[in-house]
């Protein structure tokens, strides 16, 4: 298990730094949001620093379980993970045809039944008022574009 957390503390760390890397060219805007380049940049510092942590505990760890390789790849959890893979890849598609208000109105009752989200109810509202929150915050308050279909 120890190398499987230096693997993905050494990934997550190149990954903060490319974002870092891309976000330094991002131009001074009009929107309510002046420099669009902070948060992506607060979250890859957050990302980062998690990746260093990471590091640090698997060092320090004396868990006798974390020296076992308990990875089970046909197992149950690692096929939700590969299904939540797919509807990434299904999202950025349907983002890319309707839009992304109505690709996440189909990612987050997807998301859901697969965590074993059965609640009719849930199932409904979480992903509508997610959705009006991130349209109301980020649209109407921050004067944001969302990405929007191809025929827009």
């Amino acid at each position: 298990m120890k190398k499987y957390n230096y693997i993905v503390s050494v990934v997550m760390l190149a990954l903060a730094g490319y974002i870092f890397y891309e976000t330094s060219t991002y131009e001074i805007g009009t929107s309510a949001q002046k420099n669009p380049a902070v948060w992506p940049q607060f979250l890859a510092v957050a990302l980062a620093v998690l990746s260093i942590a990471l590091i640090v505990q698997t060092i320090f760890s004396r868990d006798p379980e974390m020296k076992k390789e308990i990875i089970d790849w046909k197992g149950p959890g690692m096929k939700k993970v590969y299904i939540m893979l797919g509807l990434l890849v299904v999202f950025v598609v349907l983002m890319k045809i309707f839009g992304m208000l109505i690709a996440l109105l189909l990612l987050i009752p997807a998301i859901e039944w697969v965590m074993g989200c059965r609640s009719k109810v849930m199932l409904a509202a979480l992903p509508v008022g997610l959705v009006a929150f991130v349209y109301v915050f980020f649209v109407v308050i921050m004067k944001l574009t969302l990405p929007a279909p191809i025929w827009a």
